[in-house]
């Protein structure tokens, strides 16, 4: 997985999880509907296509959540993105699909 993706999971899960300790009636629609619950903590689903599963310890239990393996045939995502035309850059993410760089300078 991408660093960016990293980044964006991690900001997510916090969010979640303080809201989620903070408010029992979201902790409750965190665990029934996590995509209701994505809904109404940022007012949109940015991960819709993926299968969300939220688990609550109980006393005296750990759960630990493995990572999905990954097979040695299979391409990372920095690899796909360059195929895909994408790039890395080292002056951190590429917002140019939202923020396209302006053709002139401010001429015409």
């Amino acid at each position: 997985m991408s660093d960016l993706f990293q980044q964006a999971r991690r900001h997510i899960e916090k969010t979640l999880l303080e809201r989620a300790a903070a408010d029992p009636s979201f902790r409750a629609l965190l665990v029934s509907d996590p995509h209701a619950a994505l809904k109404a903590a940022f007012g949109t689903d940015p991960i819709p296509h993926l299968t969300i599963r939220v688990v609550e310890e109980r006393e005296n239990e750990a759960v630990l959540a493995l990572p999905r393996a990954v097979a040695s045939d299979e391409l990372s995502d920095e690899i796909l993105d360059l195929a895909s035309g994408g790039f890395a850059s080292p002056f951190g993410p590429d917002f140019s699909s939202i923020c396209p760089p302006k053709t002139s300078l401010g001429k015409g």
